[in-house]
Formats: structure tokens, sequence, C-alpha cells
């Protein structure tokens, strides 16, 4: 996969993938944490501007949307992973 920052734009295998602004958003938030673990609170903080803790399964939601897109098994992702019970990361081909 490879994300354009410039022009918001996700190749999967050489394919265009079509995100919404708040996918690729979400996406983006976890690729500047490089594999840390992001709760779902500092997701809605960041990406929804949330600014109390508001129980939402929008995280989730889109989390579920972005592997349906990106992982070649949305049923068993191998790199938007969850950190139960904290939040999730993103897990890099090379790691």
């Amino acid at each position: 996969m490879t994300v354009d920052l410039a022009t918001r734009t996700v190749r999967k295998a050489g394919h265009a993938v079509a995100l919404t602004p708040m996918e690729f958003n979400l996406l983006l938030a976890l690729l500047e944490r490089r594999g840390a673990v992001v709760s779902r609170l500092d997701l809605l903080k960041e990406v929804w501007g949330h600014t109390s803790s508001v129980l939402t399964r929008t995280v989730d939601t889109h989390v579920a949307e972005l592997r349906r897109k990106l992982e070649h098994d949305a049923s068993r992702p191998r790199h938007i992973l969850t950190a139960r019970k904290a939040g999730y990361r993103l897990q890099r081909e090379a790691e």
C-alpha cells in the first residue's frame, strides 16, 4: 500500500483505493504513530474533533471499512490491528 499525502490518495497493489475523507484521516492518524497503539478516544479527538469522552462506535465502524478496503482478508487483518481494550495500531509490512 502506498499513501500520497499531497494528493490524499491511497494505492493497494498499484490500484487506487477510494477512501472517504474521514477514512483517509483515520489512516493518516494511524500511520503517524508508527505502530504505536492509539486509543479510540484519541482517534475521536484527532480525526473527528470530539473533545469529551463520547461513547460511540464511529471509530470501530471506520476501522472496519478501512480493513474492508485495504486488508487482503478483513476478517483476519494483518495491518490494521486491534489492541484489545486499548485501541488500534497499524502494523507495517516489515515489522
